[in-house]
């Protein structure tokens, strides 16, 4: 059973307190007790938002920083580079291990960069456009989008916690998760994983107060089971085909056996069917149900590139009854160029404009933020 998500009810200590302290020793910074709102967009001019920035570099606060590509020196303190940035030959460069090197990258260049931790990680919630049609959606620590979405106007109390968390433990080597997500990446409140059952808090998957975890066999016993809602079995149609088809190959492995292939059924962290599915060495689109988007199509020779994000956002424009006007490409994900009337723009791989200004022919690439996108020296 994972731990961190059968962890007690935390006490979070807001009071601030300073002991008693010889002149000599600086305070501890468990002295501190660190409640800051501050956002990088508070800070002034040329600093950056770290996570030791303030009394005594215990809590956040605004620091100043080298310029990108300064002269720098790791030996002498005022030749560092700022936070985001290496010292690579002397120079600061792109430190694309931590996400705050998006802090350097021109916002008028790239559009749209991902908003980040203290600690140099991702933000679990990216948001986009305005908060009447905009979106916001899940991503990874590393900063991959995953499971999770819904209108900007909807997320106030948008976690991506559930997503996170499955993403984190099938990263880890764990095949066989079943986690719910809601779809926009928090908990479900009934949990089942490794054999045991819980009430789940649905912005940590803790344990409800008052409620116990039960083996898997009793889980039609815990007080947030409905039978309307759960039904008899807790693993929807796709995972219960998925998670079959990985016990055999298991089964296989154990016994020796190597090469046993499948047309892999992918099911998303709510239950659901994937964003697409492999048939005799063809790639396709697909929604929830498991059916097939439009003709939206291409060979498996090429899936590490398909992500079917703009043939999924054809059906969920169409349920919102919002007019879809973007193009998708052949493989189902958005077209970079667009060409509207003869207007030129690009758009990102979630269908959002970064820039109108674009000439005939020009390429787009280089207006939408991707790490892969900056070379290091650049």
């Amino acid at each position: 059973m994972d731990t961190a998500l059968l962890a007690g009810v935390f006490l979070l200590a807001t009071t601030v307190f300073l002991p008693t302290q010889s002149a000599i020793d600086p305070p501890s910074c468990d002295a501190y007790g660190c409640v800051s709102t501050l956002r990088q967009e508070d800070c002034p001019k040329g600093q950056f938002l770290i996570s030791g920035g303030s009394l005594n570099g215990c809590c956040p606060g605004c620091r100043g920083g080298r310029v990108y590509m300064a002269v720098c020196n790791d030996n002498i303190p005022d030749r560092r580079c700022a936070p985001g940035l290496k010292c690579g030959g002397r120079k600061c460069i792109y430190d694309r291990s931590t996400c705050l090197h998006t802090l350097h990258l021109d916002k008028d260049l790239v559009g749209w960069v991902p908003k980040c931790n203290l600690d140099g990680t991702y933000a679990a919630k990216q948001c986009r456009g305005d908060r009447l049609s905009g979106r916001c959606f899940c991503y990874s620590d590393d900063g991959k989008r995953i499971f999770g979405w819904d209108w900007y106007r909807n997320t106030e109390r948008m976690t991506c916690a559930c997503s996170r968390r499955r993403d984190t433990l099938e990263r880890d080597g764990r095949f066989d998760v079943t986690l719910h997500c809601t779809q926009n990446g928090n908990y479900e409140e009934l949990q089942c994983d490794s054999g045991l059952c819980w009430c789940a808090d649905e912005f940590t998957g803790s344990v409800q107060l008052g409620t116990m975890v039960v083996h898997e066999s009793l889980w039609t016993l815990l007080p947030c089971y409905n039978s309307t809602l759960h039904g008899e079995t807790y693993l929807r149609q796709c995972e219960s085909a998925a998670y079959a088809q990985k016990m055999i190959l298991k089964k296989f492995y154990t016994r020796g056996t190597i090469g046993v292939t499948f047309n892999e059924i992918r099911c998303d962290y709510d239950g659901a069917y994937g964003r697409y599915m492999v048939e005799n060495g063809v790639v396709f689109c697909t929604w929830r149900d498991g059916k097939k988007i439009g003709s939206f199509q291409v060979r498996s020779s090429m899936m590490s590139g398909v992500n079917c994000y703009c043939a999924r956002d054809t059906v969920i424009f169409r349920e919102e009854s919002i007019p879809f006007t973007l193009a998708c490409g052949g493989n189902g994900n958005y077209e970079y160029s667009q060409d509207q009337n003869g207007k030129l723009f690009c758009v990102d791989g979630d269908g959002f404009v970064v820039t109108t200004e674009v000439a005939p022919n020009e390429a787009c690439d280089k207006f939408i933020y991707n790490s892969n996108f900056y070379d290091e020296e650049s």
